[in-house]
């Protein structure tokens, strides 16, 4: 932790010198503009790191943060910071959450949870989005997300049997010792394995019993993308620090 106790010494230097290897896309959703900020990095690397849920803000910091220390490439959306992003479309408003726009499924099913409902125009525009998000991600690297979760509402646990989520489970290890809300999802049984041996908690997707629900891990593990996605409690900026070195050192040791 000593690098993080550094690093808050040093921020406003690293808020600078961050923002100049920061450019931002747009991209028109009906008549909503979206943004993305993208963190340029020359290096030549295996991983490319996402956030699709801007309100998931410990996530976001971290990324920020840690790629200081060590440079990163990542993504994440700029909107009006919600979980769900909202667009109009001739006077109507619809909302999607934007990790659930990768099949046609789980957009027809995302936008009918939302305020305006389903329509083909929508769904279209829906993809389009979808495939702005597609773009930047190389099918050469391991697709690396991270989110944040809520204290008990949403957690290893849920992968257990009897859980909400225990139908997308091929195989799910608790360290005792580690926060539930604290884990690591994973679509490769090689990262599942390391990821277990180092003692973190951690869950296997099930590539084929998965419920389709329009998320990057059912679309990756659908097309043999290898995918990770980090996930903390919201507010826990070491542990996601924490899974973020553990994940490079996962990635890059399956080089």
């Amino acid at each position: 932790m000593k690098r993080i106790a550094v690093l808050c010494l040093l921020w406003p230097l690293f808020l600078w010198s961050q923002s100049s290897n920061q450019m931002r896309e747009k991209i028109q959703i009906g008549e909503t503009t979206i943004e993305f900020v993208i963190q340029k990095v020359e290096l030549s690397t295996s991983i490319i790191f996402l956030n699709l849920h801007e309100d998931e803000t410990t996530s976001i910091e971290a990324l920020q943060a840690f790629s200081e220390m060590e440079p990163l490439p990542y993504f994440y959306l700029n909107h009006e910071q919600t979980r769900r992003i909202r667009f109009i479309i001739k006077e109507k408003t619809f909302d999607i959450d934007p990790n659930r726009i990768f099949t046609r499924r789980g957009r027809r099913l995302t936008l009918k949870d939302g305020d305006g409902g389903h329509s083909w125009k929508a769904s279209r525009h829906t993809k389009k989005l979808a495939k702005a998000i597609l773009d930047k991600i190389p099918t050469d690297k391991t697709v690396v997300a991270v989110h944040n979760n809520t204290d008990l509402a949403y957690s290893i646990k849920s992968y257990e049997p009897g859980g909400d989520e225990y139908q997308n489970t091929k195989e799910v290890y608790v360290n005792s010792e580690m926060d539930p809300d604290d884990f690591i999802y994973t679509t490769e049984k090689k990262f599942y394995d390391a990821f277990k041996s180092r003692g973190i908690n951690v869950i296997l997707q099930d590539n084929q019993k998965y419920v389709n629900d329009g998320s990057l891990s059912v679309y990756c593990g659908k097309r043999g993308i290898p995918y990770i996605n980090i996930e903390t409690q919201k507010g826990h900026f070491d542990a996601q620090m924490h899974l973020i070195q553990v994940t490079l050192e996962v990635v890059n040791a399956e080089k």
